[in-house]
Parts: C-alpha cells; sequence; structure tokens
C-alpha cells in the first residue's frame, strides 16, 4: 500500500511482498474457524479483535489487487455483527473500544450500521483514545459531513500531550486484550488526523514523537509497527514530504562520520554510519552533528548504541516477569552431558500479577537440538508438548488456561501464553545433546508481547557437551 500510494518503485520488494501477502492470505483463509472468526492462535476460540484485525487485512489485500473470496470475508463480517452488545452492557472498556474497531473495520467494506455507531458514540466518555479514533474514522466514512465526527476529533486534540519529545497520546489504563500501547494508539490517532483534519498544527510533532519511539529503526511490537506505518504513510501522501532534494552532512566531535545528496532517484535508499565504542570519548560528551542545505522534503535519523556482553557476564533481572532455567539428566541438576544425552530443560516462570499475551523464549547450548513433539520421527509415546504445571497446585487461576502455541527452533523453544493468572509455573521439553564443546547459552527471556516495558532475564549460563 505504501508503494502505490507513495508512487515508488522497487521491483524487488514488490515482488518479495507480493509472494509474501499471497502466502499470508492463504494461511490466514485456512485458519478461519467454522462461525466465521479468527482465534489468537490456530484452532482457538474466535475473538472479535482479532477477526476484525484480519478482516481488515483481508480487505486491504483484495483491494490492493490480491484477490479474497467475498464469501470468506462476508462470513468474518457477519460473526462480527453478531458479537455487537448494547455499549450499557459492556462490563470492561476495551470491549466498547473493540467495538469502535470492528466498526472502522465494517464500514470500510461498506457494512457499517450507523445506528450501532450513534449509540457507542452516546457512551463515548468511556472511549479510549485509539477507540474515539476508530470510531471518527468510522462514522467519517459513513458521512464525512457528520458533526460528531468533528466532536470526536477535538477530544482528540484536547486529550494530547506536548513534550519536547513532540505530541502524543496516552491513555488512561492499556487495553491489554486488543494488543494496546500508547505508541499504537498515537499512530491511529494520527492516522484519524490525517484522514479527516489533515491540516492539523500538531501533526508534524505527533510524527517527530512517533519517530522518536522507535529503537533501532522500529518500534516495540507488530501492533505498534503496522499501525504507525499506516499513519505515516497517511501523513506523507498528505504533505508530499518525499519530494526530497538536498545534500546532508554528518559529523562526531567535528571529524565527518559521512556525507551525500538525497533527491527523487534515491528516495529510498538508507545510510548506515557506524563508529566504535573505543573511538568515542570517555570523560565528556559526545558532540554528533547532522546539517542539510535546504528545506525539500524531511530527512529522517536513528541512532543508538549497540554491545555485545559474554552471556556469563548476564544477571537475571525482574521487570513483572521471573523467568529461571534448569538443566537435568536423570533426575539430577547438571551443567554438562554426554553427546547422545537426553537432557531436560525446565523452565519456571513466576507472574506476580495476572498477564496478557506472555512470550517465554528458552535458548538451549548450541551443542544441544530441542526433541519436538510434532515432527513424525519422534514417537507420540516419547513425550508430549511442553505443558505449565503449577508449583503449588492450589495456587489461584490455575486451571482456567492451557498455553496457546509453542515453537519449536534449532536454537530455543518458546513458550506462548494468551492469559497467564498470577502464580508460579514449571515447563519442561526435552533436549538432545549432539556436539561437544563448551557452550555460553543465552538467558532465558520473558515478556507481555504487547507490553514490552514488562519482562524479566534469567542468568546466562555455561554447559558442556562431552563425547
Amino acid at each position: 500500500r505504501a508503494l502505490q500510494e507513495l508512487n515508488i518503485s522497487d521491483p524487488d520488494l514488490e515482488r518479495s511482498l507480493s509472494y509474501q501477502i499471497g502466502i499470508g492470505v492463504q494461511q490466514l483463509i485456512s485458519r478461519q474457524n467454522p462461525d466465521g472468526g479468527w482465534g489468537y492462535w490456530p484452532g482457538q476460540e474466535s475473538s472479535p479483535f482479532i477477526t476484525a484485525y484480519v478482516l481488515w487485512g483481508l480487505n486491504s489485500a483484495d483491494a490492493l489487487g490480491y484477490p479474497v473470496s467475498i464469501d470468506n470475508r462476508n462470513r468474518a463480517a457477519d460473526y462480527l455483527n453478531n458479537t455487537f452488545i448494547a455499549p450499557s452492557d459492556a462490563v470492561n472498556n476495551w470491549q466498547l473500544n473493540e467495538m469502535a474497531f470492528t466498526h472502522y473495520v465494517l464500514a470500510a467494506m461498506d457494512r457499517g450500521d450507523a445506528g450501532r455507531m450513534s449509540t457507542l458514540y452516546d457512551g463515548r466518555e468511556r472511549l479510549a483514545v485509539y477507540g474515539k479514533a476508530f470510531l471518527a474514522l468510522a462514522m467519517h466514512s459513513m458521512d464525512p459531513s457528520d458533526p460528531r465526527v468533528q466532536t470526536l476529533m477535538d477530544d482528540l486534540a484536547g486529550a494530547v500531550n506536548l513534550t519536547a519529545a513532540g505530541a502524543s497520546w496516552r491513555e488512561d489504563a492499556i487495553d491489554f486484550m486488543t494488543l494496546g500501547s500508547d505508541t499504537r494508539s498515537t499512530a491511529i490517532a494520527l492516522a484519524a488526523f490525517t484522514q479527516i483534519r489533515p491540516d492539523g498544527p500538531i501533526l508534524p510533532n505527533v510524527v517527530r514523537w512517533l519517530m522518536s519511539a522507535r529503537s533501532a529503526g522500529v518500534w516495540a511490537t507488530t501492533q505498534e509497527n503496522a499501525w504507525s506505518i499506516i499513519a505515516l504513510t497517511d501523513y506523507m501522501v498528505q504533505t508530499g514530504e518525499l519530494a526530497a532534494d538536498y545534500a546532508w552532512q554528518a559529523t562526531l566531535n567535528d571529524s565527518e562520520l559521512g556525507s551525500g545528496a538525497f533527491d527523487s532517484t534515491n528516495i529510498l535508499d538508507s545510510t548506515t554510519l557506524r563508529t566504535a565504542i573505543t573511538d568515542l570519548l570517555r570523560d565528556q560528551a559526545n558532540l554528533l552533528r547532522i546539517r542539510r542545505d535546504n528545506d525539500s522534503g524531511q530527512l529522517y535519523y536513528t541512532t543508538y548504541l549497540a554491545y555485545n556482553l559474554d552471556a556469563l557476564a548476564v544477571a537475571p533481572l525482574d521487570r513483572g516477569i521471573v523467568v529461571d532455567r534448569r538443566f537435568s539428566l536423570n533426575g539430577a541438576t547438571v551443567s554438562s552431558a554426554s553427546v547422545g544425552d537426553i537432557i531436560s530443560v525446565t523452565v519456571t516462570i513466576v507472574a506476580p500479577t495476572d498477564l496478557y499475551h506472555v512470550m517465554v523464549e528458552t535458548p538451549i547450548p548450541a551443542g544441544v537440538e530441542p526433541v519436538d513433539p510434532n515432527l513424525s520421527a519422534v514417537s507420540p509415546d516419547f513425550y508430549g508438548p511442553p505443558e505449565l504445571t503449577p508449583v503449588n497446585p492450589t495456587q489461584t487461576g490455575w486451571g482456567v488456561w492451557t498455553p496457546s502455541f509453542t515453537d519449536y527452533r534449532d536454537d530455543k523453544v518458546t513458550l506462548f501464553a494468551t492469559y497467564l493468572p498470577a502464580g508460579a509455573y514449571e515447563y519442561t521439553f526435552l533436549a538432545r545433546a549432539s556436539l561437544p564443546g563448551e557452550f555460553r547459552v543465552l538467558p532465558v527471556h520473558g515478556e507481555m508481547m504487547y507490553f514490552p516495558e514488562v519482562w524479566g532475564r534469567s542468568a546466562g549460563a555455561l554447559f558442556t557437551v562431552r563425547r
């Protein structure tokens, strides 16, 4: 979409995207549930939010020339229409925001319901920032002259936060059930302003804040990346900022790092400049200057510091999740094994509070490979998929959920859980020692995928595989 709307030609990228979109559409269609919806993971109960998100993606793919059966899309729309409830019956505010997003998706495929939108509008004081933005976009799609659209936009304009870093929105509470974050809400609000009030004076500052919210060139979650790219694409179409024609220069401590020029022939190019940590000043501030010679187009840059630690130097850390790992052989904890041994890898997870959309990534030694029970070569009697077992079987919440998905890779096993009640848990998987040597093992890492500020890691480890 970005390539088409910005009139950018990149044949290699277009071929790659075409292939990936084609495969993605096929996978999504194959995972549609009989009721027309989709769950977070294959085979899971349908979720209105995930269904609306998938339907939005399929509609977008179809509009871009990747045919998607209208029958599959209509079945999804029918499912969504059956999930609406009266706003007054919604116990949780996230349900109202979910309905706002559903209205946005259905309105975009000409299946909007003006009556239901009006009812939701009447309860707008319970909507989050992103809920108001989606409802404004949905109502604007139905009737651009509807004065209620401007009321919603006024509410958004009044809630913006202005700081030295730019303009952004902060939610009163994060909707974990709809994968929310302040960055995503800011991107969605920007999309609403770009479409409804494209001349809004705060827009350049919102763009500046979004660009500064990246880390190493990307945003923190897939949701933040998707909505930021969408909003920024719309913004660039409106402003024409890709009409660049300028020269630039970067210096560090008055020594040139690099220089060049941008115009319509190389607008997609980027330049990476690096300097070694050993070349930086240690006893005073390092001065980085970036200059350009005129105001045509925009110049964006990202600076970050990257360094690697020895795995054994990494200490455990708790930022809302506690994780630990142990290797065992024949019931005893070990730090070494012989080639051919089957090792048990047990990960302990402590959740001080209820957590949502949890990922626990467990690296294994380079000389060891996980035994994947999903492979046909592994007997189903050998062992089943890892199961989370409560350390205290009577703890509150146990039994109301199961792990959502387990992913086996050569170097790690990753467990996903849509919902993890507060408590302490263990899960165990098997691995086979296959290559002799002494190996440093990266820490276990756990996080809430859509709120990565909540995370934890174990210590690194040393593991030896003997001949």
